[in-house]
């Protein structure tokens, strides 16, 4: 990995930052990165498919049951159009099934993924049926776990998409200090769309999102973690303005390492209980290489953006995404033998699994499904 110094700051109208040297990605194409993309994952099994297919058949009725009837409240006429489409994506297919899927490498597993992982590893299954058994326990883990944790995920995850789909979107033309203030008043109350905002419905979302992802605390553990996921939104918002606006990031990242650890935070707030603190550490761990791959896959897109990136400055390149790809493959591993996984096949199959659910993301990254 090459650091480069931040550009410059550009002023709001101002042309796209000048590269220090030009990234080797921006002289591919598409199809060529998304190639270099499938050679540093890997191939998935489709064997493994019952797992990641349970998943998401409890996350989008789930999602139908909490998230839906407040865009239709808020936010209507999204539900015919793409942006809907790809929030829907976006909270279903990449954030929501996270804390779901990590529940089966956790340390304190909910009930009956305990039992699902004894078994399987005690009847020595092989991984495809070890995906089976575990897809029968996702769906019996979502129909014992509490109202309001699913109600939890749901929301969080909803509100890091459209918050997302929100800078990206809907602040064309905005000056990034006006940005700042907006969001963050967003956040705290003190600003509220009105009917001459531009996007209104969208802004109304998020609030109603951030309103909603916080009831039911009712203990001073849960609002300690609740907390901790808001302050980082925050931080979220504070590093979008310095980006914008030029300030230099001591750490080379050009301020994306908020948003990273804030999407985490947020999604692991709902299952902190079973997670524990190595699962949050892993979770930090995918939620940046997601990063990198956007910014990989992006770069031509980027580079007439206002926000510098580090793939841009040559802070990031393809060997940083191959380096924290393997660091997140050997993470879930050690996450499950943390748990006392010991079992070849077990580790085998949720390590697999990551790499399934990763390659589907990827793939529908490189489509724009997200963008």
């Amino acid at each position: 990995m090459v650091a480069v110094a931040a550009p410059s700051s550009p002023s709001s109208g101002a042309s796209p930052s000048p590269l220090v040297s030009m990234p080797a990605a921006l002289a591919l194409t598409d199809a060529e990165r998304g190639a270099v993309v499938r050679r540093i994952m890997g191939t998935a099994d489709p064997s493994l498919a019952a797992f990641p297919a349970a998943v998401r058949r409890v996350v989008f009725s789930r999602h139908a049951r909490y998230v839906q009837p407040l865009i239709a409240q808020h936010w209507p006429e999204s539900l015919g159009e793409r942006a809907g489409r790809k929030l829907r994506f976006l909270t279903c297919n990449l954030y929501a099934t996270a804390p779901y899927t990590v529940l089966f490498s956790a340390p304190q597993p909910p009930f009956p993924v305990g039992p699902a992982r004894w078994l399987g590893s005690r009847l020595g299954l092989s991984t495809t049926s070890l995906s089976r058994l575990a897809g029968v326990a996702v769906g019996a883990t979502a129909a014992v776990l509490p109202a309001l944790t699913e109600r939890r995920i749901l929301l969080f995850a909803a509100f890091i998409a459209t918050i997302d789909h929100v800078y990206d979107h809907c602040l064309d033309g905005v000056d990034p200090v006006e940005r700042g203030r907006r969001m963050g008043g967003l956040l705290d109350g003190t600003w509220t769309p009105d009917a001459t905002t531009t996007h209104a419905g969208a802004f109304r979302l998020v609030r109603a999102l951030h309103d909603e992802m916080q009831a039911g605390i009712d203990n001073d553990d849960d609002q300690r973690e609740l907390d901790r996921a808001l302050a980082r939104l925050r931080d979220y918002v504070d590093a979008e303005v310095k980006a914008m606006t030029g300030v230099p990031d001591p750490s080379g990242c050009c301020w994306r390492m908020p948003g990273v650890l804030g999407t985490i935070d947020g999604l692991v707030f709902p299952v902190w209980r079973h997670a524990g603190e190595q699962a949050r550490q892993w979770m930090y761990d995918v939620s940046l290489f997601v990063q990198v791959l956007d910014d990989y896959l992006d770069i031509v897109k980027d580079r007439g953006e206002l926000r510098p990136t580090p793939m841009l400055t040559g802070h990031w390149d393809e060997a940083t995404l191959e380096a924290i790809w393997s660091k997140t493959l050997d993470g879930i591993v050690a996450l499950a033998k943390s748990s006392g996984v010991t079992d070849d096949n077990w580790l085998a199959f949720v390590r697999e699994t990551y790499r399934m659910m990763a390659l589907e993301t990827a793939e529908a990254m490189g489509a724009g499904t997200a963008d």
